[in-house]
């Protein structure tokens, strides 16, 4: 089920939007809105599932947080994510 909603974007994101369609990285700038969220969401998860692991692993939190900071360069490399575009791990609360 698709649900319609209204969201106010800066210019200069919407520009960006657009212009990331136009390129074909979607069909249309709602789409390239879900692809992102839906991709942010996948991989928040597996950082936390990561995360997880490692604290049940016995870790410290300094070891937890040097490999999100690994796993992250590792996946700018492959391509996983953006480059420059990864979430600080520092910001989140360990649990």
């Amino acid at each position: 089920m698709t649900k319609k909603i209204a969201v106010s974007l800066p210019d200069q994101t919407l520009e960006r939007a657009q212009t990331a369609v136009k390129r074909g990285k979607a069909p249309n700038v709602s789409n390239y809105i879900a692809q992102l969220i839906d991709r942010e969401s996948a991989t928040e998860t597996f950082e936390e599932m990561i995360s997880d692991w490692l604290r049940e692993s016995g870790a410290t939190e300094r070891e937890i947080r040097a490999a999100e900071r690994s796993a992250l360069a590792d996946f700018e490399r492959a391509g996983i994510i953006p480059k420059g575009k990864r979430r600080e791990a520092s910001s989140r609360k360990a649990g």
